[in-house]
Order: structure tokens, then sequence, then C-alpha cells
């Protein structure tokens, strides 16, 4: 037998003796109440389950903190940020999650203990409260101001970050679709050609609906990466062609939706490189990476991109060595160039 079988064997066994460990406790106690023997008879239920709820909270809190620092080296938000932006994205992120974790910690800890605390006991009533206003107000007012000023820090990252890109900022597109991402840049006189679903034709490899009459579009490039020069501004411009995409870029701390029949953007500048996050992380084999966080499909898994930053110069040579689309287009149909 190969191993996995071996392991779906005695997985199936623990459970048939998990079973019969069931029957065989039920079968016991049945026969103690036949012979009206309650073996459970002197025992505070109250108190057990007030005691539990002290052991669930103490094993609650050692299993999240060994399973956060197990997985933390996974969590791509807790450091590294690769963009200008990213450094406020991460500073937001961990007072925010300073605050969550405060709350939580207090209120569960009082939950449980109050539980365990003020149990059921034999001649002991509940305490009629009906109203306190003082307490009202400070555990309505204390919320108010901490949400209102996580909320107001938000809203000026988010306006500094949605903010109108610089007028240099490099221009790429990102087109989606079922289930892959099209990678355009504008070529050497930084104009997009025009494109429109009505000019899509699969059959002459015309994925992304050139016009052709559009000499703008003549030297637009459409690659397999996306490169980005470090330091430099960049706008993605991202389109859909079928259903909700979602690009990605989780190291520089991008999300933007790919919506249908219109164009979201978002700007930043990576800092940087991939040699130097490579360094950086001490893996030699590290690459960025641009996916899709909106479930599109079956094969919503496969939206991945290689992501590489490099400086200015290596940026613009890769540029001059890839072949415009037109270029393909003329060479897959057969076409030769006037």
């Amino acid at each position: 037998m190969d191993p996995q079988s071996i392991q779906s064997v005695l997985g199936a066994a623990q459970v048939l003796l998990g079973i019969i460990f069931v029957l065989v406790s039920i079968n016991l106690y049945l026969i103690f109440r036949l012979k009206d023997i309650d073996p459970f008879a002197k025992w505070d239920r109250n108190a057990i389950n007030g005691a539990l709820f002290m052991v669930f909270l103490v094993v609650g809190f050692v299993a999240a903190a060994v399973s956060s620092a197990a997985y933390s080296d996974q969590m791509i938000l807790t450091e590294n940020p690769a963009s200008a932006h990213g450094a406020e994205i991460d500073r937001m992120f961990w007072r925010t999650m300073y605050v969550s974790l405060f709350v939580t910690i207090v209120t569960n800890v009082l939950l449980f203990y109050f539980s365990w605390k003020y149990r059921g006991k034999e001649g002991k009533k509940a305490y009629y409260y009906s109203h306190n206003n003082l307490i009202e107000i400070i555990w309505t007012a204390i919320p108010a101001v901490v949400l209102t000023a996580l909320i107001v820090d938000g809203i000026i990252v988010w306006n500094d970050i949605m903010g109108d890109p610089p007028e240099d900022a490099i221009q790429i597109e990102l087109t989606g679709e079922q289930f892959a991402w099209n990678i355009r840049y504008p070529g050497a006189d930084t104009y997009f050609g025009e494109t429109h679903v009505s000019y899509i034709d699969v059959g002459t490899s015309n994925s992304l609906g050139f016009n052709w009459d559009d000499e703008n579009g003549y030297d637009d490039l459409v690659t397999q990466e996306l490169h980005l020069p470090v330091d430099r501004d960049v706008n993605l411009l991202i389109r859909s062609k079928d259903v909700l995409h979602s690009a990605t870029l989780a190291h520089f701390r991008v999300k933007m939706d790919a919506v249908p029949g219109m164009t979201t953007t978002f700007s930043f500048r990576p800092t940087v490189t991939t040699e130097e996050m490579r360094k950086r992380t001490g893996n030699d084999k590290f690459d960025y990476e641009m996916s899709c966080q909106q479930i599109c499909g079956r094969a919503h898994y496969s939206m991945k991109k290689i992501v590489v930053v490099e400086s200015y110069a290596e940026y613009v040579k890769w540029l001059s060595s890839q072949k415009t689309a037109r270029k393909s287009w003329e060479e897959a149909n057969g076409i030769t160039s006037k």
C-alpha cells in the first residue's frame, strides 16, 4: 500500500475507535441509570461549566498566539513594504490591529471571567441592574472617539494614495480576463492606441481589441511580465474584458478591482528592486507577484504574473527588447509591414 492509502486507513481506524468509545460510554451510563444510580449526581454542573469557560479562555489565547507566531513569516502585510505608500498602509494596519487586540483581549477576559465568577450557586439570586447613565455615556463615547480617530486616519491616508497621479507617471494598462492578465505599455510615444471590444478578434491574435487604424497603437507593447522602474511613479489603468477581477500586488500594498465597462486606476512608487528584496528576505528565488483577489471562476488561481522591479536603465533596456503588439499581430497573420 502507498503511504497515502496507509494514512487513510489509520485515519478511518481512529474514527472507528472514537465511535466505539462513545458507544461503550453511553451503554455504561444507561446501565447505571437502569439501576437507579446517577454517577454524576454529586457533580456541580455550574462549577464545571464555569471552569471550562476559563480553560477555553486560556487555551484559546495560547492557540491564537502559537498559530500567529507559526504563520507570521507568511503574512506579507507585516514587513518589507515595497512602495512609498506601503509604510503608511502598514502603520495604519498595526494601529488598527493594536486597538482591536486590546478590545478583544479585555472584553473576552471579562466575559469568560464573569461566566466563572458569577456562575449559578445554590441560594444565589441574580441582581437586577437596570441602567447607569454615566457608564452608558462612557462605553459609547470611548469607542466613538477611537473609531473616529481610526477612520479619519484612514481617510487622510486614502486621499494621499488615491489622489491624482503625477503628470510624469509611467502609464501601464492591466486588462483582466478569464483567466489571465494582459499587460500593455504605451511605447515610445507614451500614448496608448485605441482599443475597443468591437475590435476583439481572438482568431487574428487581437485579443485586446486594437484599432489598427490608430497609429498611436503601432508601438504599444503587450508583455508577459510586469516590469516597473524603482523610485518612479507608476499609474496602473485597470480594466476587465468579462467579469470582476482584482489586480493585487501585495508587496506594494496595491489592490484595485477590474470592473467590466470602466477603467479604475491606482498609482504608486516602487522603492525596492527585486534583487534588493531577495537580499532582504534571504531568498534568491524571490519574485514579486501580481494576482487576482476576486474569485472569477474555476481557474481563478492561475491569474498570476511575475513582477520585476529594476533600475530605470534596466527597465528601458527591457522595454526596447520587447516586440510591439502590431508586429506580433502582423507576424501571426502573415502581414508584411509597409
